[in-house]
């Protein structure tokens, strides 16, 4: 509601009441600067690829990077390279060749061996013919010497003693041949010349680094398979490392993480913030996953957010921010350990993600601030939605663009609420057993990747109800309900009352959304009651019976159900019954730094609504306007008001409410 700052009223009529009474938006968060970065990397054009057949004839097990980078570090930085990747993989369905990626316009393959007896470079493909037919369930290893261009291709960076990699969503194929979808994860070993001045990251543990004269050969492993696009190398001139310790719940050991950085070193308030990141997330969806954890600082030319990169993210320049941090290192479960099937399940990985932030909001400040951090992420979609479904089935085939993929409402803000919704309709308890069990299925699920179907027959499995009513509707229409709601209440007799609820969606640009909905309804001796009512066909109509008098009826009090738009007014059907006064009352009361007035108008009209101290002295407007009738609220902040007892009326139709409001902090 709007503040107007437009004052007028009746003093003398409002004293003789207070007289009667007394005798008796959004801040920039971790997903915003994470899109705000994918939307800002450097955007090439690309051939596009063929469909993908439902069945991959070979799954890529290890890749063994030999790259020599030590060039690269010295004026005039050059983006060019020599390295040879040895790709070792099972085979799934008997092939003489094989087919991986490699970006023309980056990588000049020069030739092949091992069992690769040929190869043919062309459209981004590289074909190769191996040395025999091969049979399912045999392990290959082929090997390609290649050289990467001397060109700036958005996935290998170089700059002033720079060089990184960032490869979402298909970029790796733009450093090394390699099978570049997701859902092809593989263990990584990287062997890395640079200067001796050079501080080289990458994914896994540091085996070993080897000095020879002027160069350091880095010798990272990584046995946890990683799709490739968060697969990388970190590497500059006269880096910072800073090294804290983990100490893992399970079995006491101390898991490292690693802070790069070059201009801002990050603090130690928020190393501390990661260690309990680290406690906090192992707790709610299983312990870290990794051998261990990094964070690297970059320049200018990784301009936004940060890059999840399978335990060392990207961060941008000094972005050593709570709310980044947090969603980049949920990443490291939701995206890395479990990575996406396709393009088309992102939304499981930026979903959690941002939906974890507002989780390690709860872990200091309650389910409040959590709750806070969810509604300022719907309040972001239903500004910003661009009305198509968080879920395409073409996607999981053509990879869409960056501005598509990445788009902060639907990809980001309104996937977090699609889980917010998902933990109000099962409750908190099913709703974390849910997660867990997802992120520690080890048969199916963890250091593997997920499709969204897969996804909701988990969380099926783990609540025990079917969930594909909520999720198949909610993920894969686009936009969301538009309720105009209806209510009336009823005089039985006898001490007895019906409260009579229509709810109706009434967008034009979805079908129905099923939901479980709620109304919260006080009574005139001052109780109250919550109802929870599932909603699975348009214009549907409830009655609930109370044996006392019904005096206000809200609709989803609390807002729980983040993605919707909503309006409830009494139906014409109450036309015959009694007509109900004003109702006013503040939820909670005593307040301490916020209260909710709700109120109840019987007919439209001009309303105002202002808070005075015990004098009568007016302290604000809170309201003024024209409302339609039924029942409204506001959220009053109380936060800076002092300890003491304030009063607020409601005046409309010439018809004034007087309550008390107890501030206590």
């Amino acid at each position: 509601m709007k503040k107007i700052a437009t004052i007028s009223i009746l003093l003398c009529s409002l004293l003789l009441l207070i007289s009667n009474l007394l005798a008796q938006e959004h801040e920039k968060n971790g997903a915003w600067y994470c899109s705000m970065k994918n939307h800002h990397s450097h955007q090439f054009d690309r051939q596009i690829m063929g469909p993908n057949t439902p069945e991959h004839t070979y799954d890529v097990q290890k890749y063994t990077i030999d790259i020599d980078l030590h060039k690269n570090f010295s004026s005039p930085y050059p983006h060019d390279f020599t390295a040879e990747v040895i790709v070792n993989f099972r085979v799934d369905s008997a092939l003489n060749s094989i087919e991986l990626h490699a970006a023309t316009a980056s990588i000049n393959v020069q030739d092949v061996g091992l069992a690769a007896q040929s190869f043919v470079q062309n459209n981004d493909t590289l074909f190769i013919q191996l040395d025999q037919t091969y049979n399912p369930g045999e392990m290959v290893d082929v090997s390609i010497n290649y050289t990467h261009l001397n060109v700036d291709d958005g996935a290998f960076y170089v700059s002033n003693g720079f060089v990184f990699t960032d490869c979402e969503p298909e970029g790796a194929r733009r450093w090394f041949p390699c099978y570049d979808k997701p859902s092809d994860k593989a263990a990584l070993e990287i062997y890395a010349k640079v200067p001796s001045n050079v501080l080289f990251g990458s994914n896994g543990v540091l085996v070993d680094s080897v000095m020879n004269a002027d160069t350091l050969t880095y010798h990272w492993l990584s046995e946890n398979p990683i799709a490739t696009y968060i697969m990388v190398m970190t590497a500059k001139s006269n880096y910072n490392l800073d090294i804290d310790y983990w100490e893992r719940p399970s079995d006491g050991a101390l898991i490292p993480f690693r802070y790069y950085w070059h201009q801002t070193q990050p603090s130690a308030l928020t190393k501390e913030q990661v260690m309990g990141m680290a406690d906090h997330f192992s707790e709610s969806f299983g312990e870290y996953p990794f051998e261990k954890n990094g964070f690297a600082s970059l320049n200018n030319e990784f301009t936004w957010g940060g890059m999840e990169n399978q335990t060392l993210t990207s961060l941008c320049t000094a972005c050593w921010y709570e709310s980044l941090l947090a969603h980049e290192f949920a990443h490291q479960w939701f995206g890395d350990m479990i990575s996406p099937g396709t393009w088309a399940d992102l939304w499981l990985n930026e979903g959690f993600a941002t939906w974890s932030e507002a989780h390690w909001d709860e872990a200091g400040g309650g389910y409040l601030a959590y709750k806070a951090n969810i509604q300022n992420e719907a309040n972001s979609y239903l500004a910003g939605n661009p009305g198509w479904p968080i879920y395409n089935p073409d996607w999981a085939v053509n990879t869409p663009n960056k501005n598509i993929l990445f788009n902060y409402a639907i990809t980001y803000a309104k996937s977090a609420c699609i889980l917010h919704q998902f933990r109000y309709i099962v409750g908190d308890s099913l709703f974390f057993k849910a997660v867990y069990e997802y992120a520690n299925d080890s048969i199916n699920f963890m250091h593997q990747s997920a499709v969204t179907e897969d996804f909701i027959d988990k969380m099926s499995e783990s609540v025990g109800e079917d969930m594909h009513w909520y999720f198949e509707s909610w993920v894969e229409q686009a936009n969301h309900p538009v309720y105009e709601n209806e209510y009336y209440f009823t005089d039985l007799g006898s001490g007895h009352w019906q409260a009579h609820f229509l709810t109706k969606q009434v967008q034009e640009n979805a079908p129905f959304f099923p939901m479980e909905l709620n109304i919260y309804v006080v009574f005139k001796d001052l109780t109250d009651t919550t109802i929870r009512f599932r909603n699975m066909v348009n214009e549907e109509s409830f009655v609930f019976d109370f044996d006392k008098e019904p005096m206000y009826l809200g609709f989803d009090f609390d807002n729980e159900i983040v993605l919707k738009q909503a309006s409830l007014i009494i139906s014409d059907e109450a036309k015959d019954e009694k007509p109900m006064g004003i109702f006013l009352r503040n939820i909670p009361n005593p307040a301490t730094n916020k209260t909710t007035i709700i109120y109840h108008l019987p007919e439209n009209g001009q309303v105002k609504l202002e808070l005075f101290d015990l004098t009568g002295k007016r302290l604000e407007v809170l309201y003024e306007g024209q409302l339609i009738s039924g029942s409204q609220k506001l959220e009053l902040e109380t936060s800076t008001l002092e300890n003491g007892i304030y009063l607020y009326s409601l005046q409309a139709n010439g018809m004034t409410s007087v309550q008390k409001l107890v501030v206590q902090h």
